[in-house]
């Protein structure tokens, strides 16, 4: 037997199980279900056409379709009681028109995100957690029509060429704008489509909440009220659904009332209903005629330059679009916000010059010292709660490194 000289940094033993995520559905009943089942093969499955139809058409169309639901199920379940009526055909609307046996999930506050892998593997994130959804579509058949009627209704390529795409859902539900991206059958290993939700509350999560779900505290709360009103930039950073963009998209309506703002995203996760000087755009692509013109961040960011912008926003960094905020926002005396992936607050300044790389030659020192020209925050988050922040204080010549202060470290658990 070998013997390997290392020192033993974990505890416990390996997690090997899936906690489960468990939301009441109609799907539960028995009875409902069998209903619901015979409705959806004889209106829905059988006529194809009709349902595409209803999908692109107008709404008499869907009317139309939904009153041969109604007449089905009176000529075939005369026993059924009215509150079930009533369940199946919301039932049905949400197979053709919505998100189906996903519903309970996207109606659920606790949910931020949702991926279905297969016709029975549907995973969450809640609370910061992440979970396996006791949720399931009746067979692969079953998820393979409703997923081209998402594709459908969202105006989505099906063939090769759009093998990963991306839309927001912005009327769909209530409550939440929806990001959907999805990946199509070709280009995942698993032969298998992909789509991943994120969920976006239409109506902002209040500070008392996330206060109570210990995002933050009353300390930080005055803190970056009080950063903000002087001035500093801020680059917030953490993994994927770690509550980025819910904390910024929060801080924005700090933001003075007297000063512009341009938000810059990929999707529209950041929005405002009360900031009267904040305007937003994403990107695009438009294919026309075999010809794709993309509209980028960066396009967006360089057209703002010629405005009157004092603030500058990227919903998410994760290419050239950095670069702006080294040599051209921040260089006009214009503010910056933006979300980046990284493992900790100090890293993300090294993140966000290798994206700026991408598109230039600077070296990395010239980059970093470029962001101790304005005051500057670092949050890191993580599990929708902060971890770290930490300031940009200025630039060591002699060391020819950026130097920080720490104002706040979570204690970790051990």
């Amino acid at each position: 037997m070998s013997d390997l000289d290392y020192k033993k940094k974990s505890d416990g033993e390996l997690l090997q199980e899936s906690s489960i995520y468990h939301v009441e559905s109609a799907y539960d009943n028995k009875n409902v279900r069998k209903q619901f089942q015979e409705l959806k093969a004889n209106v829905c499955d059988l006529n194809p056409a009709l349902v595409t139809k209803c999908i692109t058409g107008t709404e008499q169309d869907f009317i139309m379709l939904m009153k041969r639901a109604s007449d089905y199920i009176d000529r075939n379940f005369v026993n059924c009681s009215e509150d079930d009526r009533k369940q199946l055909l919301e039932m049905f609307s949400h197979c053709v028109f919505g998100y189906y046996v996903l519903t309970p999930l996207i109606l659920s506050k606790d949910v931020s995100d949702i991926k279905i892998l297969d016709y029975n593997h549907v995973v969450v994130k809640a609370g910061g957690e992440r979970y396996l959804a006791d949720v399931s579509f009746f067979s692969e058949e079953d998820y393979r029509t409703w997923y081209e009627r998402i594709l459908r209704i969202h105006r989505l390529g099906r063939s090769e060429e759009f093998a990963l795409g991306h839309c927001t859902d912005r009327k769909g539900v209530d409550a939440f704008y929806l990001r959907i991206d999805v990946q199509l059958s070709c280009i995942t290993s698993t032969e298998k489509n992909n789509l991943h939700i994120r969920k976006m509350p239409k109506e902002k999560l209040t500070w008392e909440y996330l206060k109570e779900n210990k995002m933050l505290d009353d300390a930080m709360m005055d803190y970056l009220k009080d950063r903000i009103l002087a001035g500093y930039g801020f680059l917030i950073s953490g993994r994927g659904g770690s509550g980025k963009s819910t904390l910024l998209n929060n801080m924005l309506d700090w933001v003075p009332f007297n000063q512009s703002i341009l938000v810059s995203q990929e999707s529209d996760e950041l929005y405002s209903n009360v900031h009267p000087q904040m305007q937003f755009e994403h990107t695009m692509t438009v294919r026309k005629n075999d010809v794709v013109t993309d509209f980028s961040l960066e396009d967006e960011l360089r057209l703002g330059l010629l405005q009157d912008i004092d603030n500058f926003v990227i919903g998410e960094i994760k290419g050239g679009e950095a670069l702006h905020v080294f040599t051209t926002a921040m260089s006009t005396g214009a503010r910056f916000f933006g979300t980046i992936h990284s493992n900790d607050a100090i890293s993300s300044v090294r993140r966000l010059a290798q994206c700026a790389r991408y598109v230039s030659d600077y070296p990395m020192e010239t980059l970093e010292e470029m962001l101790s020209s304005m005051p500057f925050v670092l949050v890191h988050m993580s599990h929708f709660s902060i971890d770290e922040i930490v300031e940009i204080e200025g630039w060591d010549v002699k060391e020819k490194k950026l130097q920080y202060h720490t104002v706040y470290l979570k204690e970790m658990k051990t």
